[in-house]
């Protein structure tokens, strides 16, 4: 099985739907807590093996009791100059991990919102798989060569957005608009508002960067 990685963003506490996507995901090796995003693995009651940000809104008693139970804080500067998830994707890399799962409530400053899908394309993120619960929504970062199976309703959502000048050779299967070693440019929503015909649905990319959103039906 790959090194999985749940890593929980500070901000917003997510949603209960949310929240039981996490609880739901098995094997997890690892689990980092950026800045608050503690106080949410703490909810879940899930040990958490990492702490890291500048601990500007994580409450210090929460803090404590995390730190006497084994997890290891990693304090920054507030002079920094990356976000505090950024830093919790980077440990993840360093410690092996293959595959990440950042849990999250989106909404919150715009500003945070576009930093943390720019986090996601990391260059030495290259290697794992990325994906985000954002609400009831998955995000999953592609940087080519790259290919991930996604289950699916019929009918739900899957939108893809270039995150590069030009992303390359994509090819799709169970969607009702099909790609076949086609290109995205960073300006075009060709790829927005595809439906998914199967229950199982492929995306791959040979070269760039591609953003893959998947929207259940139900939302």
């Amino acid at each position: 099985m790959p090194n999985t990685t749940l890593i929980f963003s500070g901000g917003l506490t997510p949603s209960d739907i949310t929240l039981n996507h996490a609880r739901a995901i098995q094997n997890v090796n690892l689990v980092i807590a950026a800045d608050s995003g503690l106080h949410t693995a703490q909810k879940l009651n899930m040990h958490v093996d990492f702490v890291i940000g500048d601990f500007d809104s994580v409450d210090e008693s929460a803090l404590a009791r995390a730190t006497s139970a084994q997890t290891q804080a990693i304090r920054h500067s507030t002079d920094k100059d990356f976000t505090d998830l950024e830093s919790a994707l980077l440990l993840a890399v360093d410690k092996n991990s293959q595959h990440i799962v950042i849990v999250t409530a989106g909404g919150g400053r715009l500003d945070h919102q576009f930093g943390f899908v720019a986090a996601m394309f990391n260059p030495r993120l290259r290697d794992c798989k990325v994906e985000a619960l954002w609400h009831n929504n998955r995000l999953f970062a592609l940087q080519g060569p790259a290919t991930r199976e996604i289950a699916t309703q019929v009918g739900d959502t899957i939108g893809l957005q270039s995150f590069s000048n030009k992303s390359e050779k994509i090819s799709t299967t169970g969607l009702h608009w099909q790609l076949t070693n086609e290109s995205l440019n960073n300006f075009e929503t060709r790829g927005v508002s595809n439906v998914a015909t199967k229950e199982r649905v492929s995306v791959s990319i040979e070269l760039g960067q591609l953003l893959v959103v998947h929207q259940p039906k139900s939302s």
